[in-house]
C-alpha cells in the first residue's frame, strides 16, 4: 500500500509553487486563497516539514518545498500525459460555454484558433445564451455571483472612437455634426454617452443627437463606416485600433463599473476542460493587457 500525502494538497502545492503566491494560484485552480492555505497546511503536518516562507514581501519555497517542487512536477506531468491520451482514445471530450453575442464576435471568435491548440480532445460549443447544459458561462456584469466559482476576467475601458479620417478634426466639431452611436440594454440606452461626456467635461447635449443600436458590434461597425461616433468598451476592439479601421477620437477613458465575469457552477469547477478554459481566458486577456500597455507606452514614446 502506498504512503503519500493528500493528492489534493500536492497539487495545490504545486500551483502555488509555479505562481509563488497562494492568491494566484487559487485562481487557476478556482477555489478560494483560504482553500490552498488550508491544504498547504495539510502537506506540511503531513511531511512535518515547512514548504513555504511567508511574509510581507509574499511567500517563497524553503529548502524542502525547493527539494520536493520538481520531483512532484515531473509526477503530475506523467499523469496529465496518461490521462490526456486514454481521454483522447475514448473520443472527444465536449464543453459547452456560454457568452455575451459582442464578446464572442469582437474579442472570442479572433482567439479562438489558440484555444483549438490549447484543447485539441475538445468539442466545444459556444452559445449566447447561458442554459443548464453549459459548463461555465462568461458574464457582463458588475459583481461576482455567490453561488459556485466567479471570476473578473477584465472590466470595460469605455473610449470615444470613430472613422480614422475623422481623427484630425477638431472635437467639438466632431461632437456637434455627427451623429452619437447608442447601445441599447432593455430597450434603454447604456449610459456609456453621459458617463464619458461628464468624464471628459463635455455638455451632455452631444448625445442627443443618436442613432440607437441593439447590440454594441453593431455600433462599432457603424463608427467603423463613419456614420457617427461610438463611446465603446476598448477590449472589445483591440483588433480595429491595431488595424486602423478605427480610431480613437480622445485619450479619455472611463473605466467600469461594468466587466466580463467567468461563473463556473460547482458541479463543473472540477472538469478539467473547464479548468483549461479558464486557465486559457486569463492568459489571453493578460496578453491583450500586455499589448495594450506596450502600444500605449510606444505611442507616448513617439509623442514625447
Amino acid at each position: 500500500m502506498r504512503r503519500l500525502p493528500s493528492l489534493i494538497a500536492l497539487r495545490f502545492f504545486e500551483e502555488a509553487a509555479r505562481h509563488m503566491s497562494f492568491n494566484r494560484a487559487a485562481i487557476a485552480l478556482c477555489v478560494t486563497q483560504g482553500a490552498v492555505s488550508r491544504q498547504i497546511r495539510i502537506l506540511e503536518e503531513a511531511l512535518g516539514a515547512k514548504l513555504f516562507e511567508r511574509d510581507h514581501k509574499g511567500v517563497r519555497l524553503t529548502q524542502a518545498g525547493a527539494q520536493l517542487l520538481p520531483c512532484l512536477s515531473d509526477a503530475l506531468d506523467m499523469i496529465e500525459r496518461g490521462t490526456r491520451q486514454i481521454a483522447a482514445s475514448h473520443g472527444r471530450r465536449r464543453l459547452v460555454l456560454a457568452v455575451p453575442p459582442t464578446f464572442a464576435t469582437q474579442w472570442f471568435s479572433a482567439r479562438l484558433g489558440s484555444l483549438a491548440i490549447e484543447l485539441p480532445d475538445v468539442e466545444l460549443s459556444v452559445r449566447t445564451l447561458s442554459t443548464e447544459e453549459c459548463h461555465c458561462t462568461v458574464r457582463f456584469g458588475r459583481e461576482a455571483l455567490t453561488d459556485g466559482h466567479s471570476e473578473l476576467l477584465m472590466i470595460e475601458r469605455h473610449t470615444l472612437v470613430g472613422a480614422p479620417r475623422l481623427r484630425d478634426r477638431p472635437l467639438d466639431n466632431l461632437l456637434e455634426r455627427m451623429p452619437a452611436l447608442h447601445v441599447l440594454h432593455d430597450n434603454a440606452r447604456l449610459d456609456l454617452w453621459p458617463n464619458w461626456l461628464a468624464t471628459a467635461g463635455l455638455p451632455a447635449r452631444y448625445a442627443d443627437n443618436g442613432i440607437e443600436f441593439s447590440t454594441l458590434e453593431q455600433a462599432i461597425h457603424a463608427a467603423r463606416k463613419g456614420v457617427g461616433l461610438a463611446v465603446v468598451d476598448r477590449n472589445m476592439i483591440v483588433d480595429e485600433l491595431a488595424d486602423g479601421s478605427l480610431a480613437r477620437m480622445s485619450d479619455i477613458e472611463v473605466t467600469g463599473p461594468y466587466g466580463y465575469w467567468l461563473d463556473i457552477a460547482p458541479r463543473h469547477v472540477a472538469f478539467e476542460p473547464v479548468q483549461a478554459l479558464a486557465a486559457w481566458l486569463r492568459e489571453e486577456v493578460m496578453r491583450m493587457t500586455d499589448a495594450v500597455a506596450l502600444t500605449e507606452a510606444s505611442a507616448a514614446s513617439t509623442e514625447g
